[in-house]
């Protein structure tokens, strides 16, 4: 019994931290990123962020942040990389991560230099 009441207290407290993001269907739109298919195209840099256990982001040009569900692929979890990406962003998703939009990563590629 004492052992499900700490799962039960965990799982309420770790649904607690979670953070749900809603993406409205009709996003503005910025010069250097275009919506299509509920997709985001845009070109921007590879961050890495040292809280919540550290991770890789995306911050697209115009300042916009999102979140790669999944990891990025190896060769793309270089801090300062210029890449171009598609996107789709998750609405409904909960992560403990409180930094950008969830999103997918439809495609992902490095900008020549």
């Amino acid at each position: 019994m004492y052992i499900r009441c700490i799962i039960l207290v965990l799982l309420i407290t770790s649904g607690m931290s979670c953070q749900t993001v809603t993406v409205p269907a009709n996003s503005e739109v910025t010069d250097d990123q275009t919506i299509m298919n509920d997709t985001i195209q845009g070109e921007g840099t590879i961050v890495w962020n040292a809280f919540e256990g550290g991770f890789f982001g995306i911050q697209a040009n115009n300042g916009e942040k999102y979140y790669p569900l999944g990891s990025l692929d190896e060769e793309f979890q270089v801090a300062g990389l210029a890449v171009k990406f598609v996107l789709r962003p998750e609405r409904d998703v909960a992560t403990i991560v409180m930094w950008g939009t969830p999103a997918s990563v439809v495609s992902i590629a490095k900008l020549e230099e």
